[in-house]
């Protein structure tokens, strides 16, 4: 198993070394070039997806073709649409590759299974899943703030993005065009 996803499950839980070795049974390994999709509109998701290199990003398209970020995933970090993947409904999102990725793949069968065959798996779930609800609600009043304010909190949570993703995909997080992103880039930088 990954190392990298073994010390995120360590976080959480505790693994015996027996319980560690069957983790690969239930992940597919899958690499994804820059620009692939590995989500579409309109496609069931069929996995949740652990980042062990690259970056991934959540978004839709509006009917005037503008994306709106969801979500970024870079190492370490986990990416899906729950909802289409537990309800059997198409996504309303695209999930692509911003970077060269790999991923490694938990489909909804061998989610069921892991969490039978080791319970403390459930508590690992519950325990990201609290904290993507967490985040989900602070985003929804992130993105109620001020455009400024929101562009300071990014960098101060997540200024690191900015080094790998391009400014049109920060403004698309952020809620804004990328030129109102860098007029308060602007201003921001010279305070």
């Amino acid at each position: 198993m990954h190392p990298l996803l073994l010390h995120n499950f360590s976080r959480h839980i505790v693994l015996s070394d027996e319980e560690t070795a069957s983790l690969p049974a239930y992940f597919r390994h899958r690499k994804l070039r820059r620009k692939e999709m590995l989500l579409e509109e309109g496609e069931v998701c069929r996995s949740e997806n652990f980042v062990i290199k690259g970056a991934l990003r959540q978004y839709e398209t509006d009917e005037e073709g503008r994306e709106h970020v969801i979500q970024f995933a870079f190492e370490d970090w986990w990416i899906s649409d729950p909802y289409s993947m537990h309800t059997g409904t198409p996504s309303i999102y695209h999930i692509d590759a911003l970077e060269d990725s790999e991923v490694l793949q938990l489909d909804l069968d061998s989610q069921e299974r892991l969490f039978a065959d080791l319970p403390q798996m459930n508590i690992y779930w519950r325990l990201i899943m609290q904290q993507a609800f967490i985040a989900l609600q602070r985003r929804v009043l992130f993105l109620q703030k001020p455009l400024e304010e929101r562009y300071q909190e990014f960098l101060r949570t997540y200024a690191w993005f900015e080094q790998r993703i391009p400014q049109h995909q920060v403004a698309a997080y952020l809620g804004t065009s990328r030129e109102s992103l860098s007029r308060v880039r602007n201003t921001v930088l010279k305070k």
